[in-house]
């Protein structure tokens, strides 16, 4: 067996099937087949059952999925020791976030890491926060950074920012221009929701619900820069994230933005939170990572993002 084989397996397995595996892999299909075909001649075992809805592994496809999990880890662990070996700051970071913070706020980071330790080399994974912990508790990733996060004694929390969850409007919307509204004027708007299976989702719908209000999304995603498109061409308003709006408002003596805030009620916020085991062993390239996470969350500013000053 070679470990180029085991990774194709596993990819087929983590992501669901050979389509999404090829992505990851950055191979085409028919490569990846033959390189399954090589792995389960060797084994003399088949390893998927190949099913017009996908694939899903065999009982010899399990127990070599456990293998190669541990096999990973191990090639991993070998590395992040030479890698120490090594002067300056080298290897790999898995880092595993949600959409607004890998767009909005992860490039500036990963910047900084790539201009101060080009050996680093960070690799992020985006999906809900839900799908980040169970990365984690696969050991798939290093690290996580995602919102609002339950509590778990397995882990060691950090909150990295703490930011408003804001109502807003575009530019021809009747609330633009106002500061503020009463609870009440949001019953029978045009509404655009993020989905409640996100934990922002979730926050706006249990906070609209305390201030008594009902609303009936005209859309519902996941997507949080669908949600500003739909509200800057006038669709209706949404609660956003102020990360995701940041570049959009406009601050004090800048023009008009083409979006505005309003508050309605009293404020509520999401934390983003780093997320690692108890007794994670960090490389150097990951606590590089966490030290300029910390750094730029320190600086975060809610109106125009990161303090550059």
């Amino acid at each position: 067996m070679e470990l180029h084989q085991l990774r194709c397996f596993l990819a087929i397995i983590e992501e669901g099937g050979f389509n999404k595996a090829t992505t990851r892999l950055h191979i085409t299909q028919p490569a990846l087949s033959y390189q399954i075909k090589q792995l389960e001649q060797e084994l003399s075992a088949r390893l998927f059952h190949r099913k017009p809805g996908g694939v899903s592994p065999t009982e010899a496809g399990r127990v070599l999925f456990q293998h190669t999990q541990e096999i990973m880890d191990a090639v991993r662990r070998a590395r992040h020791a030479v890698s120490e070996l090594a002067d300056g700051v080298g290897g790999e970071v898995r880092i595993g976030t949600i959409n607004s913070v890998g767009i909005y706020f992860l490039p500036q980071v990963l910047w900084h890491i790539r201009e101060n330790f080009p050996d680093a080399r960070p690799t992020v994974l985006y999906r809900f926060s839900a799908e980040i912990v169970d990365a984690l508790l696969a050991n798939r990733i290093d690290l996580a950074l995602v919102a609002n996060p339950r509590s778990d004694r397995r882990f060691r929390m950090e909150t990295i920012v703490e930011e408003k969850v804001s109502l807003v409007c575009g530019r021809s919307h009747p609330f633009y221009g106002r500061k503020m509204i009463r609870p009440s004027e949001l019953k029978g708007l045009q509404f655009i929701s993020l989905s409640t299976e996100s934990p922002t989702g979730k926050l706006i719908r249990e906070f609209l619900a305390r201030l008594g209000v009902s609303v009936e999304p005209v859309v519902s995603t996941d997507n949080v820069e669908t949600v500003k498109k739909m509200v800057e061409i006038g669709l209706g308003v949404a609660f956003l994230p102020d990360m995701v709006t940041a570049g959009e408002i406009s601050c004090q003596g800048e023009p008009k933005g083409r979006l505005a805030r309003i508050e309605v009620g009293p404020p509520i916020s999401r934390r983003i939170v780093l997320v690692t085991w108890k007794h994670f062993e960090m490389s150097r390239a990951t606590e590089a990572f966490i030290e300029q996470l910390r750094t730029h969350g320190s600086q975060w500013k809610g109106c125009q993002g990161p303090d550059e000053s």
